[in-house]
């Protein structure tokens, strides 16, 4: 047995990136596909959340992913705008990365709906005065103007003129980047305005969603990079662009995020009175620990050092796929505690049923169904991009 899995190793070292990829995809695609199959003949009667605790990890595994696409797309555009080498020359990319992003993220909560075949009246009969609603459909105002690009991009005589700034392009594409700015943060922005829960009803969330969508949507970005380059990474050097501006982004990102996170919780337990600091105690020291100290804080200081001092691009990459990975704490570590202390003392103890608890475990069902949620957002970004070079194979075939 052990002589066996020395040779599958061996055998996967010497199998190209693209190879490799595939492999661990289908570590991630075929056990999603037992949980998503789980979900829809029992429905969510194995999922762990309850009445008290609504929100589980398909929600924090939707926000993350809306995180990166925004984050993607404003780091991409802005460095197309700039001229960064890399950025200027693949704009389609960084359209692609940021419409999968939000799409696998929009699958994750039409996975965790009751009724999920119900959405769409929520485009149907939308009420603006609700902040969920008004999330809805700036996705679907930003997946328009990213469609409108694309399509104008495709409109272009050869791949060189991605590069022509002329005409609409640059007013949609400034537009498509206060829009991708806009929905992380309004992500925020949903959480702070609900005052029953004291640890969410803080003006700083909105930032922190925000510099955790362009951290993670950096890292994003960083590794599609790396994995365009194929086999010839291994040659690459960390110094050729987009790679430096990149890596900037993602190194003040960190910074950014951990000052105000260190900022928040400091006051909160240096205050006598702070009516968040049961929750902050709970996110530092209660059952999951882990996720804040292990996760948060362990992942977010190797993934900094690893982009800081990195002098290969495998390394750069390693640093930036814990970012992307690990940043999904800042999700959790917000909406799982903030939901898990009482409104009213002593309500947990007034009813009791499995589904009246204000303690939230994952079950495995919900972590196989995530599973499958990031194998096909990794799927179909990658058939995006064989899609469109096929496209373009044959657009030019035809001009010449």
């Amino acid at each position: 047995m052990i002589e066996k899995l020395g040779s599958l190793i061996e055998r996967f070292k010497k199998e190209t990136l693209i190879n490799k990829l595939k492999m661990l995809w289908l570590l991630f695609f075929i056990p999603g596909l037992t949980g998503i199959i789980i979900r829809a003949v029992s429905g969510e009667r194995l999922a762990g959340y309850g009445s008290y605790v609504p929100w589980g990890l398909w929600i924090a595994v939707y926000f993350h992913a809306v995180g990166i696409s925004g984050g993607a797309f404003a780091v991409g555009v802005i460095g197309y705008l700039r001229g960064v080498r890399g950025l200027k020359e693949n704009l389609r990319t960084t359209l692609i990365v940021s419409a999968v992003s939000l799409m696998t993220g929009l699958l994750a909560i039409w996975l965790d709906l009751g009724r999920p075949f119900r959405a769409y009246k929520i485009l149907v009969s939308p009420n603006f005065g609700s902040m969920l609603d008004f999330n809805a459909w700036m996705y679907g105002i930003f997946l328009a103007l990213v469609g409108l690009v694309f399509y104008l991009s495709l409109n272009k005589s050869g791949e060189e003129k991605t590069n022509d700034r002329s005409g609409w392009l640059v007013p949609i594409l400034s537009l498509g980047v206060f829009l991708s700015i806009a929905y992380p943060s309004q992500s925020g922005a949903f959480f702070g305005v609900v005052d029953a829960k004291p640890f969410w009803s803080s003006a700083i969330l909105p930032v922190l969603f925000l510099t955790s969508a362009v951290t993670s949507g950096a890292s994003a970005m960083l590794l599609v990079h790396y994995y365009l380059l194929g086999d010839s990474a291994n040659s690459a050097g960390p110094d050729e662009e987009p790679f430096p501006y990149l890596r900037k982004i993602i190194l003040a990102g960190i910074v950014v995020y951990f000052l105000g996170e260190f900022s928040e919780y400091s006051l909160a337990l240096w205050s006598p009175i702070s009516h968040i600091k049961e929750t902050i105690l709970l996110i530092m020291f209660g059952r999951f620990w882990w996720v804040f100290w292990i996760i948060h804080i362990g992942g977010a200081l190797a993934g900094f050092y690893l982009l800081f001092r990195s002098r290969s691009l495998n390394r750069l990459a390693a640093g930036a796929l814990i970012i992307v990975t690990s940043f999904i704490s800042t999700r959790l570590n917000i909406l799982i505690p903030g939901q898990s202390i009482p409104e009213i003392r002593g309500l947990n103890e007034a009813f009791t049923h499995p589904r009246l608890s204000f303690s939230y475990t994952p079950t495995a069902v919900e972590y196989l169904v995530a599973l499958f949620v990031i194998s096909f957002g990794l799927a179909l970004f990658h058939f995006s991009r064989r899609l469109l070079a096929t496209f373009i194979e044959k657009n030019n075939g035809r001009r010449q």
